[in-house]
């Protein structure tokens, strides 16, 4: 049987598949705890982005339906998402997810919470909670309604309403479009561009936006974050580089 998980690698850049192609790659508890590994082992200083894809033309179908019971025992797939969510987010350099294809249920929730979203003009998103009889995760749905606004998540999570990749992108579910079929060539470019940048000046930007958004923002801890980084011989050297390169031209 093939793993339910792919990671390859481009230099800084990694990515990482969902593979369960027979199903959509449809969000099974072993998919889940083998992209929750991918994360961790992913954690590498030379790590300068991520890319969170699925294969076969789909993103995914979502919680994997077959491991559904329909009662309480059903919060453990609730909280393996929740898992790799909170690991995506606190993934110290930029996350980008490559949409093709359906995106729906909890696989929305790992998408939004990736820090950028391209996707492919085939790409849609639907959260069928309500037709499953589910009050969607409270923290998902916090951080959904930060992120998107109230209208939106209403029409996603109450009514059910169903995103093509136009609507996606007016309503800020997707940060862009693909040029050419199939999203992950443009989210390579982006991450490569992305891995490009000095990390040590990403890492603390990253966790500042996801201070904001949580709610933890401290006016003091940052200011002095950032007169340390100011004074850093990293920052020291990149900006002794740039001035050299502008001379040289």
């Amino acid at each position: 049987m093939a793993e339910p998980i792919t990671v390859e690698f481009d230099d800084e850049v990694v990515s990482v598949f969902l593979n369960r192609p027979e199903c959509k790659n449809a969000l099974s508890l072993g998919l889940l705890n083998a992209l929750s590994r991918a994360l961790t082992d992913a954690r590498r200083p030379e790590t300068g982005a991520l890319i969170l894809a699925g294969v076969a033309g789909c993103f995914s179908a979502g919680a994997d339906l077959n491991e559904l019971s329909g009662t309480i025992d059903d919060l453990q797939v609730d909280d393996a998402i929740g898992i790799v969510t909170r690991k995506i987010i606190e993934f110290p350099v930029p996350v980008i997810a490559a949409i093709d294809g359906p995106c729906m249920g909890g696989a929305f929730d790992l998408a939004l919470s990736c820090d950028v979203r391209i996707a492919d003009p085939s790409a849609f998103f639907q959260v069928p909670a309500t037709r499953l009889g589910l009050l969607y995760n409270p923290p998902a749905i916090l951080r959904m309604q930060r992120r998107l606004g109230r209208d939106t998540v209403f029409r996603l999570l109450v009514i059910g309403e169903r995103f093509i990749a136009e609507a996606a992108l007016r309503t800020v579910i997707v940060s862009r479009r693909g040029e050419q079929p199939g999203s992950y060539s443009a989210a390579l470019d982006a991450g490569r561009q992305a891995a490009a940048n000095l990390r040590s000046a990403v890492v603390p930007r990253k966790e500042l936006l996801n201070a904001i958004d949580g709610g933890t923002y401290d006016e003091h801890f940052w200011q002095q974050r950032r007169r340390d980084h100011l004074s850093s011989s990293e920052r020291q050297a990149a900006v002794l580089g740039a001035k050299t390169g502008r001379e040289k031209k």
